[in-house]
């Protein structure tokens, strides 16, 4: 990575010679810029391993040991997206500067609401908003942003035969006040529903509402964060709602996840790593099972220990309780101490 400096993804170059007796085996290395000049063939020699098992799937390029893993990896767990969650990406407004707005101006327009019903409409449908640079491991700095959350379609359902403008005055005056000077741009945006002050057409609205994982589609720290409060994420996030979710999020967070985010998911400037969902989904956490359901409880009361002391003080040290998860799900795993030892000479992400 990083050897052309010009190259915004991974480069992987294939130099192949035609042999009378094919090879059964391929070398390969990964090559790191550590100076101007990189002498390919050179490191070829010197550092290359063997694909042994080549499939039709993506090539790993690794050690014997880290070929081990990935095998691992992939025959103990089960992928992700045949377990019983489903992943979506944040909401989307298409105009940022109208529908999502400070506390200051929440109260504004909670504040110049003309009764307790107005007030009551409105506040209901004005919803804490989380960026992708809000969330750490297992909590999130909220910015105090809200975000105004009309859905297509609702409109329609609500009005009965009454003309939707004089409607949607009528019930929510003070908000249209703060909306009416967007309206031209509201008009022109992509992202819209029935109506320029709806949100654009969304199945998964209920989703954001429900105990869900956030985690940021981009990130150096690869953190993951439980949330019972219905905050609404923006599209630099995705949320992960279902069954078992703690015990995820757990394995989410472990030093195994994010060794396996490292070797899957295309890294960026810096260090940081894009998550898309179509690759997350690949990811394959080991299932449970009545015999190892002992562990899995573990996993979870020790995900409820860190979670407790975050929400006593976000800055709270958990890391020790952090790192009896990663024994636990090495476990689970089947890790040998020389794969552990790979596993934990990675990158140290720190929130």
């Amino acid at each position: 990575p990083g050897v052309f400096e010009n190259a915004t993804v991974d480069t992987n170059i294939l130099l192949i010679q035609k042999k009378q007796t094919p090879e059964k085996h391929l070398k390969a290395v990964t090559l790191q810029k550590q100076n101007d000049t990189v002498n390919i063939e050179q490191q070829l020699q010197e550092r290359a391993v063997i694909l042994e098992k080549l499939t039709k799937d993506a090539w790993f390029i690794g050690s014997s040991v880290e070929q081990r893993i990935k095998e691992k990896i992939e025959h103990i767990g089960k992928p992700l997206k045949d377990w019983d969650v489903n992943i979506y990406y944040g909401i989307k407004t298409g105009l940022n500067e109208a529908f999502i707005i400070t506390t200051e101006k929440r109260n504004e327009i909670l504040a110049n609401c003309k009764d307790e019903d107005e007030r009551k409409r409105t506040e209901a449908i004005i919803k804490p908003i989380l960026r992708g640079r809000d969330i750490k491991r297992y909590y999130y700095e909220w910015a105090g942003l809200w975000v105004i959350v009309i859905p297509a379609g609702w409109t329609n359902e609500n009005r009965g035969k009454e003309n939707a403008e004089k409607f949607i005055e009528k019930n929510f005056p003070s908000l249209m006040n703060h909306l009416r000077p967007f309206e031209a741009k509201a008009k022109n945006r992509d992202d819209q529903g029935d109506y320029w002050w709806e949100l654009r057409h969304c199945a998964y609205y209920p989703e954001f509402e429900k105990e869900k994982i956030i985690y940021p589609n981009m990130t150096k720290f690869l953190p993951f964060v439980y949330d019972t409060n219905k905050m609404f994420p923006n599209p630099k996030c995705y949320i992960i709602t279902g069954k078992n979710l703690k015990y995820l999020l757990g394995v989410f967070n472990s030093k195994i996840c994010s060794y396996w985010i490292r070797q899957n998911c295309p890294e960026l400037q810096g260090g940081t790593r894009e998550i898309q969902s179509r690759v997350f989904l690949n990811f394959t956490p080991p299932p449970i099972t009545s015999a190892n359901q002992p562990i899995v409880s573990q996993i979870e009361a020790l995900v409820d220990k860190i979670l407790a002391a975050k929400k006593e003080n976000p800055q709270a040290d958990t890391k020790n309780l952090e790192n009896e998860i990663d024994q636990l799900v090495y476990k689970l795993y089947n890790l040998t101490p020389e794969e552990i030892k790979i596993i934990e000479g990675g990158e140290n992400y720190e929130d």
